[in-house]
C-alpha cells in the first residue's frame, strides 16, 4: 500500500453541500479500489489563477488515503470522468529519509 494525496477542484457553482457529497464520492472510489481514506480537507472557494472551462473560482478539496500502486491509473481515471471536477492532481505522497552530514572535526 502507498501513500497519496489527491486535490481537486469543483466548478465555481459548488458550495458546502457540493463539496461533502465530492468527498463522499471520492472516499467511496477509494474504497472501490480497495483504499482506505486516513484525512480529508476542506479548503473552501478561491479564485483561479487562470480560467478552466470558463470558471474563475474554484471550490477546492483535498484528501490523502492508502492505496495499492497498481490501482492509481484506475482511480485517476474514474476521478478524471467525474464532470463536476474541473482539475485534479493526485500525487503519491512520499516520505524522504533524512539526510544525516557528519560533522568535520
Amino acid at each position: 500500500m502507498r501513500k497519496y494525496e489527491l486535490v481537486w477542484i469543483l466548478g465555481s457553482e459548488a458550495d458546502e453541500e457540493q463539496g461533502t457529497e465530492s468527498v463522499e464520492k471520492i472516499t467511496s472510489l477509494v474504497a472501490g479500489v480497495g483504499g482506505e481514506v486516513s484525512g480529508t480537507d476542506v479548503w473552501g472557494k478561491r479564485t483561479l489563477a487562470y480560467p478552466i472551462l470558463k470558471n474563475t473560482e474554484g471550490y477546492y478539496l483535498q484528501a490523502n488515503f492508502e492505496i495499492d500502486g497498481a490501482k492509481a491509473p484506475e482511480l485517476d481515471r474514474a476521478i478524471g470522468a467525474d464532470q463536476s471536477i474541473i482539475r485534479h492532481l493526485l500525487v503519491r505522497d512520499e516520505i524522504k529519509p533524512a539526510v544525516v552530514t557528519e560533522a568535520a572535526e
